[in-house]
């Protein structure tokens, strides 16, 4: 991935110049930039780099992006931790399922059910993107549970994850992980045409939360059809 970000740093150059920002881009425009120039990695990672290179104020410099990802693998204890992230997240489809099948066996009333919208607040405006998603749940589901299903469905490694009723992500808005859903507001209905509804979440990230970022393993350059 470095060796890709140094062959590829002029056609950065050139893909976001036009952005403006003074050598900085929206994580939006920097994750479509990159996968239009054919970047190197699945969805999911590409997301990740760019919640990592994100500055507080939520944009990144393009610039010398070879050299901000070294600094990432430099402080970071990727490798021992890869084979473990990529077995949990082929696993989360199949461990969302068997919650579901759990809910169902203390719910045969079957009128407390809700159809949730999940949207990471960044990419919310996203028609496709890897951290929004919709699931059924029973809306006596905690917060913390459908946090740890966040965590699991979109791949991420942190403990600093918050879900909120709205994209302003306020406190006062800000869902208490020790509370239900029901207990927040949501209410539900039966399970053939739950109620619609819509929570919305974001993380911080350091380094060391990433477990395949920058990995070379998983990061190859394509190989040059010219040669």
């Amino acid at each position: 991935m470095i060796g890709w970000f140094s062959d590829h740093q002029e056609q950065v150059d050139e893909r976001f110049s036009d952005a403006g920002g003074g050598g900085s881009v929206n994580l939006k425009d920097f994750e479509c930039g990159l996968t239009d120039l054919d970047v190197p990695c699945q969805q999911f990672q590409l997301h990740m780099l760019t919640q990592l290179l994100k500055t507080a104020d939520n944009v990144i410099s393009y610039q010398n992006l070879s050299g901000q990802v070294q600094r990432l693998r430099d402080d970071s204890e990727l490798d021992t931790q890869i084979a473990d992230f990529m077995k949990r997240r082929g696993a989360a489809d199949e461990e969302e399922q068997r919650a579901q099948r759990q809910l169902r066996l203390v719910n045969p009333e079957k009128n407390n059910f809700i159809r949730l919208s999940v949207r990471l607040i960044p990419f919310d405006s996203a028609a496709a993107h890897p951290g929004n998603f919709e699931v059924v749940l029973v809306n006596s589901i905690k917060v913390f549970s459908l946090i740890r299903m966040i965590q699991e469905r979109v791949g991420i490694q942190t403990s600093r994850l918050e879900v909120f009723q709205s994209r302003a992500a306020t406190e006062e808005v800000c869902l208490p992980p020790e509370s239900s859903l029901e207990e927040c507001g949501f209410e539900g209905g039966p399970e053939e045409a739950p109620p619609e509804a819509a929570v919305f979440y974001d993380y911080r990230l350091s380094p060391t939360d990433c477990p395949v970022l920058n990995c070379d393993h998983y990061f190859r350059a394509k190989p040059d059809s010219a040669k």
